[in-house]
């Protein structure tokens, strides 16, 4: 398969086994575009992808895998018309063990997702199985939306595009880091914690998960098996999976923070986190044959209706991200649609607490280009100057390794940066004054009196323990260690690497206050 699998890099890491938790970011700026006539490409006779695409990508992998703190692991794929896929992996799949990463190893690819949900809807519609165009008042008569949102206005299509004139802060939080919210759930979560927001395009995984909530309440039928059985399977992507429990640990790849010092090693999300707008793990070797699909090469067009992936790429919102060089001015059901040097693209990005990924398909070239990194340690900035020079690379635009080797030179600043970055957040948290000095130190009776079981309607129960001096609490799946600092008010932290919140214990009144919500025992 023209496979490059290197051994892990050289660099001593420390050891590290704390709990992945908080906050996803979305990577603006990166996008992908309409899906222009693709005529045949001179490579698709050549046994080999092209050297004029894998030799300057190959030599940014080279300098990047040195950059301390830059990477354990980090996978470059390439398809290019005919030739066999170009796979390049390098490092670990846990700084911490001595775990090789190599084609068949999962990374998690967060947002990435969308498009994969995006070609399944588009399959449903074609086959008549789940319209589009059907409405929130349909798939829930008895939906009620803040005014002036409308169920009987919000289609499908508009939840995939992003254009479903809705917010929240509450869902994004408990099904990225906290637990499974079950379908019968959302037309409450729904009526009480969403607020209406401008029309028009704005990136978010609300429009994915409601997608995912009524696919199940209208069909009966569970989003990730659908997945398996509309795409996954017909296609013969068998390394990519929606949940974690069915991928050998040996194959798993952990997402990493890097505190300036060393790695922080943050466990594999569980399958309760694993959901619609950001819930796959995938291979390196899957990952080729997913750009492969897209871009109609090998005859694999046929084995899913021809509307759906002209459906799931046509562009049907207007996204309006610019750098200055690269224009994002559209998105389809999980594609952004971009031009670069007068070139066209197809992209989605991914990103959550360690890992970065994207993926560009160049169709005038019949190329695509998928990076996948086990850190976020600038990565984002990073793999957009990357799509670039793909793009660039792929359609025979001038300057292009050029602008890879510099965005490699300034990689090490960009890593310390984001780091010091990282470490000023959390001091300027800890200076706050409503620590009050970090001057409490409770007694063993008193930890115990903030300990049990304390219960919120949203985020369910909260499980506080104390081991010796320490305290603990977790929410779900999210886990958070307990630091006394003003009488009742503990800090919790979490183990990615973000500063520390207020957590309030009224032992009298026996609840705890924790952004924003009480949890009663």
């Amino acid at each position: 398969m023209g496979i490059v699998a290197h051994a892990p890099s050289g660099v001593v890491v420390p050891e590290s086994s704390k709990r992945a938790a908080f906050a996803g970011v979305f990577l603006s700026l990166w996008a992908g575009a309409a899906l222009a006539a693709a005529p045949p490409a001179e490579s698709d006779a050549a046994s080999a992808v092209a050297p004029a695409l894998t030799a300057p990508i190959r030599q940014a992998l080279d300098a990047v895998m040195t950059v301390p703190g830059g990477a354990p692991a980090m996978a470059a794929v390439i398809v290019q018309g005919e030739a066999p896929p170009w796979i390049d992996v390098r490092g670990r799949r846990r700084a911490d063990r001595d775990a090789a990463a190599d084609a068949d190893t999962r990374f998690y690819i967060a947002s990435q997702t969308k498009s994969f949900i995006g070609l399944l809807a588009a399959v449903l519609d074609a086959r008549g199985e789940w319209p589009l165009s059907r409405t929130l008042a349909e798939v829930w008569p008895a939906l009620r939306l803040p005014a002036p949102a409308d169920p009987q206005r919000i289609t499908l299509a508009d939840l995939l595009s992003h254009q479903e004139g809705l917010s929240t802060d509450t869902l994004n939080v408990l099904t990225a880091h906290v637990r499974d919210v079950p379908a019968e759930d959302y037309p409450r979560l729904l009526a009480s914690e969403v607020k209406p927001r401008a029309a028009g395009f704005r990136y978010a995984n609300i429009g994915d998960l409601i997608y995912g909530a009524a696919l199940q309440a209208g069909t009966g039928r569970a989003w990730r098996e659908e997945l398996e059985r509309v795409v996954l399977r017909p296609l013969q992507l068998d390394g990519i999976s929606p949940r974690t429990s069915t991928v050998p640990a040996e194959k798993l790849a952990w997402n990493h923070q890097w505190d300036g010092t060393q790695w922080r090693v943050l466990k594999p999300k569980p399958d309760a986190l694993m959901h619609a707008a950001g819930g796959l793990w995938a291979s390196p070797t899957s990952m080729a044959r997913w750009m492969q699909v897209n871009l109609g090469l090998r005859g694999s067009h046929g084995t899913l209706p021809e509307a759906a992936w002209q459906r799931s790429q046509r562009p049907i919102a207007q996204a309006r991200l610019a750098d200055g060089e690269i224009d994002c001015n559209g998105y389809s059901l999980g594609w952004y649609t971009c031009t670069y040097r007068g070139q066209q693209a197809l992209m989605h990005p991914g990103s959550y607490d360690g890992a970065v990924s994207v993926t560009v398909l160049v169709p005038s070239a019949r190329a695509g280009l998928s990076l996948m990194a086990n850190s976020d340690s600038a990565m984002e900035g990073l793999q957009l100057e990357w799509m670039k020079a793909f793009i660039g690379l792929a359609t025979g635009q001038a300057g292009e390794a050029e602008r890879l080797s510099k965005a490699a030179q300034a990689y090490p600043a960009k890593v310390a940066a984001k780091a010091a970055k990282r470490r000023a957040a959390i001091d300027e948290a800890r200076a706050d004054a409503q620590w009050d000095g970090w001057r409490w130190q409770p007694d063993a009776a008193t930890l115990r009196a903030c300990a049990g079981e304390f219960t919120n309607r949203l985020y369910g129960t909260m499980r506080v323990t104390v081991h010796g001096s320490a305290s603990a609490a977790r929410v779900g799946e999210l886990e958070m260690r307990l630091e006394p600092a003003a009488s009742g008010l503990f800090a919790a932290s979490t183990a990615a690497m973000e500063p520390p919140e207020p957590l309030r214990c009224d032992a009298r009144d026996r609840r705890i206050v924790w952004r924003g919500q009480e949890f009663r025992r």
